[in-house]
């Protein structure tokens, strides 16, 4: 190679010999200049190295991947994070993100509830998500008004949201905590993770495509994270009391049944099993690759 190289520059003579050293300098220039803007100041340099704007995330030890998961509650903040260099949609709101609070109910009465709802929107004008919208509205800004009249118990509701833009695709989690009296502490997670290009929601099997792992791999996780949460939940109720017991034969944890997942800005993929959809529970296991 370099033999060729030098019999190449060997055959360059006058302008044509100083143009080549001149190509070649800037060619150096350039490299450098990327090479520090991506290892100093370019954000998703570990996951995007090649800064393409698709974020697909590191991979991380067996620690770091539980860390995620025991600060999920962390991801509620009522806003949105935004990986794209690029964003081409129709906003229904100019002015507004592509995830914002359309609705802040804030309303105590000592006797009767306590709501803090924080529920949002996704601003894009497409069948799809209006859809969306109006799914949200009618389960959480019904929810919460229907509490607000209520004369009689006392209830504790409140709403949070995070939204996430990864290159195409935008990921809204809604987490919603109900307490009402007399009963358990009930906390559901709903997910959308829509392509924007294609106007449509997007598929786990399509997110673990992107992720350039398999459904074989992905299963076994679950099926891991799911027997220790079962086993760890018999050894803490043998030391005090029953706690959610999981059946480890339902077909909820199967990939194609599976439908609570995001994909955040950092490009790591949540697979949430909120058992509070379904029961008076706050118990929830989640899956992160």
């Amino acid at each position: 190679m370099i033999r060729h190289l030098r019999r190449f520059v060997s055959h360059l003579t006058g302008k044509k010999k100083y143009l080549f050293f001149v190509i070649l300098l800037l060619i150096c220039i350039v490299a450098l200049s990327l090479g520090i803007y991506s290892q100093f100041f370019y954000k998703y340099s570990d996951t995007d190295p090649l800064m393409i704007g698709i974020n697909i995330g590191a991979k991380k030890t067996a620690e770091e991947y539980a860390f995620l998961e025991s600060n999920f509650n962390e991801l509620f903040t009522n806003s949105l994070k935004v990986n794209s260099e690029e964003i081409n949609v129709d906003k229904l709101e100019d002015e507004e993100e592509l995830v914002y609070t359309v609705y802040n109910l804030v309303n105590q009465d000592e006797t009767y509830y306590n709501v803090d709802a924080q529920i949002p929107t996704i601003n894009i004008d497409s069948e799809t998500t209006r859809k969306i919208n109006a799914e949200i509205k009618n389960e959480y800004y019904n929810k919460a008004n229907s509490i607000m009249r209520q004369t009689q118990g006392n209830t504790i509701y409140k709403v949070s949201y995070a939204g996430f833009v990864n290159s195409d695709y935008l990921s809204l989690v809604i987490k919603s905590i109900l307490k009402e009296e007399g009963k358990s502490e009930k906390v559901s997670i709903k997910t959308y993770t829509y392509s924007m290009a294609n106007q449509r929601l997007v598929t786990l099997e399509d997110l673990i495509e992107l992720k350039g792992t398999t459904n074989e791999i992905v299963q076994k996780s679950i099926n891991d994270e799911i027997k220790t949460a079962y086993e760890n939940a018999q050894i803490i109720a043998s030391e005090y009391g029953q706690l959610y017991k999981r059946d480890l034969t339902n077909e909820m944890y199967k990939i194609e049944s599976s439908n609570v997942y995001f994909l955040t800005d950092d490009g790591y993929v949540y697979i949430v099993y909120p058992y509070g959809n379904e029961d008076y529970t706050n118990e929830m296991d989640i899956v992160i690759f």
